[in-house]
């Protein structure tokens, strides 16, 4: 069956889904490493080091500066032990690479569901990387994401966007609270502390239930990645996806453009091709000699609908022709998803 690398390129109205699918199975075996070091730094940090008295001496130089002490500010902060440690160094570096780690996992399973024919997302693939960035939001945003990937990767759900009917997971949810409860406690007792709020006994309370909260999340973060991960591998033996990107090459406008006329066909397939202020048309000519050919060459294309892997083209509009897995099948273009 003819590709689309070899001629032809498509206008907006007939571009074709540029998703197709790519394991990240290798990424969740990383994941599922990193989150364990995470987990176990953090709580090691936490029992191991104790930061609660160095956020109450904290409070006592903030008011000293603000009353004018500066010398007694400067006694405390060069006296007060630094709270940094190895295993807060430790924990830091591993849930930067888990994040980024984590982001590239999501990005690719966004991409993954669409690439199986499963639309109807809330969040564009995009928003996989950019919902974490948010403040406040961010929370909502991934839960947002994860719950939409979650659902569309349901064995039992089917192509199109049947699966936004499905109930959501007690797992995310469970994951979404533990990972704001632990950064929400972390922040607010260290809030609490240079507010003068909470004492040293409080503080390290606090501290210690929000790190066993936060390290709590990030190993529910291993069950629900890894589930995700599984039910797509599963829909893709079950109903394969595309693994390649289909090649497809856009007509531009003209570099210079004084209105509409003829210009060198960008196809190479014509001399010229007439530009009619905005799109390519099927005017062309050859040695002086005009004619009508498609700006889309009639040919097998990625379905657009999302139900096949290709569908016949012939030049003028989508056929009921299509193919999954080499294997010829009738379905009408304007079908119910």
């Amino acid at each position: 069956m003819a590709g689309v690398a070899d001629e032809g390129a498509t206008q907006a109205a007939v571009t074709p889904s540029a998703d197709w699918y790519r394991s990240t199975r290798s990424l969740a075996t990383w994941l599922t490493w990193l989150f364990a070091i995470q987990a176990v730094s953090q709580l090691a940090n936490v029992f191991a080091v104790d930061n609660a008295a160095t956020y109450v001496r904290w409070h006592a130089a903030f008011q000293a500066l603000l009353d004018g002490h500066n010398q007694t500010a400067r006694n405390i902060f060069r006296e007060n032990p630094s709270q940094s440690s190895g295993w807060s160094s430790l924990a830091g570096a591993v849930a930067v690479a888990a994040l980024v780690l984590h982001i590239v996992w999501a990005w690719r399973s966004a991409h993954n569901a669409r690439a199986l024919g499963r639309t109807g997302a809330r969040l564009a693939p995009g928003w996989a990387i950019g919902a974490w960035f948010i403040p406040i939001a961010n929370f909502v945003l991934v839960y947002i994401l994860f719950s939409d990937l979650w659902r569309s990767s349901d064995p039992e759900s089917e192509r199109g966007d049947g699966w936004r009917r499905l109930p959501g997971s007690p797992l995310v949810r469970l994951w979404i609270v533990a990972y704001i409860g632990g950064v929400g406690l972390l922040f607010s007792s260290i809030g609490l502390a240079l507010g003068g709020v909470t004492g040293v006994s409080t503080t390290r309370t606090l501290l210690v239930i929000g790190g066993v909260v936060g390290a709590a999340g990030t190993v529910l973060s291993i069950f629900v990645v890894r589930e995700i991960t599984a039910r797509q591998e599963l829909l893709q033996e079950r109903d394969p996806a595309p693994t390649e990107r289909p090649i497809v090459r856009q007509y531009a406008a003209p570099t210079k453009v004084d209105g509409p006329g003829w210009y060198a066909d960008p196809s190479g397939r014509f001399e010229h091709r007439y530009w009619d202020g905005g799109a390519w048309t099927e005017h062309v000519s050859r040695g002086g000699v005009a004619t009508t050919a498609p700006v889309v060459p009639a040919d097998w294309y990625p379905d657009p609908t999302g139900r096949f892997h290709w569908r016949y083209w012939t030049g003028n509009e989508w056929t009921e022709h299509v193919s999954r897995d080499q294997e010829l099948f009738l379905d009408p273009v304007d079908a119910d998803e």
